[in-house]
């Protein structure tokens, strides 16, 4: 099972804070789940490899160099996804079942207003199933669309010959994405589509812009923010099936580095 669950968040108080929140989320995130699952908690916060869940930043602040300046009773939003059906259902046990009253960023306390997971009401939240997402594509019959849209609402980024690439090209994207499938999905897609992506899918059109994200060491990540379209060149079914899968998947997982510390929040548009 996939979950996605945005948090309403308001402060009582003005204050600045850090201008990338992503792991103080993804530090409260664990600290409820603790409270639900210590074990699960535990085993989360010593995992290598791609993390079962993602975690954004405050998505409606507006950072800058200095830090993100809140204001008393604005509301703000986060988001947490879960990959697995464990780490899944604990979210929607410490989340959604009994919502947490404070949630607490880099020592600034905020007041839970509401979570919510409902795709009809908003299109950054909703539940499915590995299954139900594999099986989406078939609906087209022999018409699928050769595109899809994406839109990178955080910092997007990946590690590619030993260097950040802070564009999202598509052989990064879907390979990124079938990755992370494969990590935690028991059905399997042809790692090939690494390579599809590669030589089979173009950019048509893109808005994109770069932002900086700090890191522990005090250095900046570059990534890309924004729209980017991709084609399909070619293909059979399955490819253009997968392509259109992975898109939707994108909305769970996240793509790229640092997923669980706010970066690479994807969902398909269009």
């Amino acid at each position: 099972m996939l979950i996605a669950i945005q948090i309403t968040l308001v402060s009582d108080k003005p204050g600045v804070l850090p201008p990338y929140l992503g792991r103080a989320n993804y530090a409260a995130t664990l600290a409820r789940l603790h409270e639900v699952d210590p074990a699960l908690a535990q085993a989360i916060h010593d995992s290598s490899g791609p993390k079962p869940l993602t975690c954004s930043g405050l998505l409606n602040a507006r950072a800058h160099r200095q830090g993100v300046a809140i204001e008393a009773a604005k509301p703000y939003y986060v988001r947490i996804t879960g990959l697995t059906q464990e780490v899944s259902r604990a979210l929607e046990d410490a989340l959604l079942a009994e919502t947490p009253r404070v949630w607490e960023l880099d020592r600034h306390v905020f007041h839970v207003q509401q979570a919510v997971c409902d795709a009809a009401a908003n299109p950054w939240t909703g539940r499915a199933a590995y299954a139900e997402l594999a099986a989406q594509p078939r609906l087209f019959g022999g018409g699928q669309p050769r595109q899809v849209t994406l839109h990178f609402a955080s910092p997007t980024a990946f590690k590619s010959g030993g260097v950040t690439m802070p564009i999202p090209l598509p052989g990064l994207v879907f390979g990124s994405l079938v990755d992370r499938w494969n990590a935690f999905s028991s059905i399997t897609l042809s790692a090939e589509m690494r390579r599809f992506g590669e030589e089979m899918v173009a950019v048509s059109r893109y808005k994109l812009q770069s932002r900086p994200v700090a890191q522990k060491n005090q250095g900046l990540r570059m990534g890309g923010v924004g729209d980017v379209t991709y084609a399909a060149l070619g293909g059979d079914r399955y490819w253009l099936g997968a392509l259109h899968m992975l898109a939707d998947f994108a909305l769970y997982s996240g793509v790229g580095v640092q997923t669980a510390a706010g970066m690479g929040q994807t969902r398909r548009i269009g």
